[in-house]
C-alpha cells in the first residue's frame, strides 16, 4: 500500500467519498497501464507480422519476377519455333515444286497427291461415302437443304474426299429439316437417324445411319438455327445462355444417372428429361436470334443450334444465309455432294491457310475404333451396302 494510501485511511470518515473516488482513479490507471502492456505485445507481434510479410511480399515479387521471365523464354522460344518452321515449310516447298509450277499449285498437288487411309479405315471412309451420296440422292428428292462443313469440306477441297486421317462426314442441316429427315426415317426399311445425349459435351448427337447396325457408317448432322443478326454479338449472347444450360444440368437430380451412362440414347427414358432442358434453352434462346437488339439488322443468317454450339474459336460460325444457300455441288470421293454459297470464306474463317502443312496428323481423335474396323462381320456389312448400291 503506498504512503498517499496510507494517508487517506487515516482520513474521517467525511473524506470517505474522496478516498473512493482516488482509489477509482488508481484502479483506472492500473488497467490503462494494463493495456498499455498489451499494446506493447501487440505491436511487437505487428512488427513481427509485418516483417515476415516483408519477407514473404519479397519472395512472391522474387517468384513473379522469375516466372514473367520463363514466360517471356517460352514466347521467344515460341516465336523462334514459329519462324524455323516458317523456314522449313519454304525450303520444303521449294525442293517439292517442279520447274515452272507455281507454289500455289505446287501445294495442291502435294495434299492431291497424298496417300489414302488403308485397310479397314479406307473400308469404313467409303462406305461413309456412299452413304453420303445415298444421303444427298434422298435429300435431292424431298427438296431438303444440307451442306457439307468442316473436316468434310476441308477434305472436298483440298483433297478431293476425305482427309486421308479423316473418319467422319460434318453435314449441316436447318432444324426443321433435321426434324422432317427425323421423321421420314422412323418406319425406313434401310436408313434410321440415331440421337444420342452426350454427357461429356452436353451436346445431341444427331447422326444419319444404315438401319442395318452391323454397319458403322454414319453422316454427323450438325443443327442450325435461324437469327435476324448473324453477328459475333449473337454467338456470344447465345454461347452465355449455353453455359447458363449447362450449369444447371450439371446440378440437376438427372445428372448423375446420366453422367453413369455418358451417352443416353433417345430410346432410354432418361432422354426424355434430357430432352426437355435443352428444349427449356432453346425457347429462351428465341428472343436472342429472333428478337430486336441493337445490333440486329433485316440480314437473314444462320448460328449454331444451342445442343451443339462449339466454343472452339475456329468452329464459331454465324453468317448471313446467303453465305450458305443456296448450296452449289462439290465433288466428294467421286460423287457430287451440297456445298455452302461461299465456300472460300467458310474455309478461311475456320483454318485459315488450308494449304498450310497440317498439324493434326497424329492428334485426331478417331470416331470409330480400329478394333472394329478389324471385325469380319462389320467389314462384310460395309462391303455389302457398297456391292448392292454400285449394282
Amino acid at each position: 500500500m503506498s504512503l498517499i494510501s496510507k494517508a487517506i485511511d487515516r482520513l474521517p470518515s467525511s473524506k470517505r467519498a474522496m478516498r473512493e473516488s482516488i482509489q477509482a482513479s488508481q484502479k483506472a490507471v492500473e488497467e490503462v497501464q494494463a493495456l498499455e502492456r498489451r499494446l506493447y505485445a501487440q505491436n511487437d507481434m505487428l512488427k513481427s507480422l509485418q516483417g515476415s510479410i516483408r519477407n514473404s511480399k519479397s519472395i512472391i515479387d522474387d517468384q513473379k519476377a522469375r516466372l514473367d521471365s520463363l514466360q517471356r523464354t517460352i514466347n521467344e522460344l515460341q516465336s523462334d519455333l514459329k519462324a524455323k518452321e516458317a523456314r522449313n515449310q519454304i525450303m520444303q516447298w521449294e525442293l517439292y515444286r517442279n520447274d515452272g509450277e507455281d507454289l500455289p499449285s505446287a501445294k495442291k498437288r502435294f495434299f492431291r497427291s497424298m496417300s489414302p487411309a488403308t485397310g479397314g479405315a479406307r473400308l469404313f471412309q467409303q462406305g461413309c461415302a456412299q452413304l453420303l451420296t445415298e444421303f444427298d440422292e434422298l435429300c435431292n428428292k424431298h427438296d431438303i437443304p444440307y451442306w457439307i462443313a468442316f473436316g468434310t469440306l476441308l477434305g472436298a477441297v483440298r483433297h478431293g474426299g476425305f482427309i486421308p486421317w479423316d473418319d467422319d462426314i460434318d453435314l449441316c442441316m436447318m432444324r426443321s429439316d433435321i426434324q422432317h429427315i427425323v421423321k421420314m426415317m422412323q418406319n425406313d426399311n434401310k436408313y434410321r437417324v440415331s440421337i444420342i445425349y452426350d454427357a461429356w459435351n452436353f451436346c445431341k448427337q444427331v447422326r444419319f445411319m444404315y438401319r442395318d447396325r452391323r454397319n458403322p457408317c454414319f453422316l454427323d448432322l450438325f443443327i442450325f438455327e435461324e437469327t435476324n443478326a448473324p453477328t459475333p454479338d449473337t454467338f456470344d449472347r447465345l454461347f452465355t445462355l449455353r453455359h447458363r444450360m449447362i450449369d444447371e444440368m450439371r446440378s440437376s437430380d438427372l445428372f448423375p444417372t446420366w453422367k453413369s451412362k455418358e451417352f443416353v440414347p433417345v430410346e432410354d427414358p432418361l432422354s426424355r428429361d434430357i430432352e426437355r432442358l435443352f428444349a427449356q434453352y432453346r425457347e429462351e434462346s428465341a428472343s436472342i436470334l429472333m428478337t430486336p437488339h441493337p445490333n440486329a439488322s433485316e440480314t437473314e443468317g444462320v448460328i449454331w443450334g444451342i445442343e451443339n454450339l462449339d466454343d472452339l474459336n475456329h468452329y464459331r460460325w454465324c453468317c448471313p444465309k446467303s453465305d450458305v444457300l443456296p448450296t452449289q455441288r462439290l465433288s466428294f470421293e467421286g460423287h457430287a455432294c451440297s456445298a455452302p454459297a461461299n465456300i472460300d470464306k467458310f474455309l478461311s474463317e475456320v483454318y485459315g491457310d488450308i494449304y498450310a502443312l497440317p498439324n493434326d496428323l497424329v492428334s485426331h481423335c478417331p470416331h470409330v475404333s480400329e478394333k472394329s474396323l478389324e471385325n469380319r462381320e462389320t467389314l462384310a456389312s460395309i462391303k455389302e451396302h457398297l456391292v448392292s448400291d454400285e449394282t
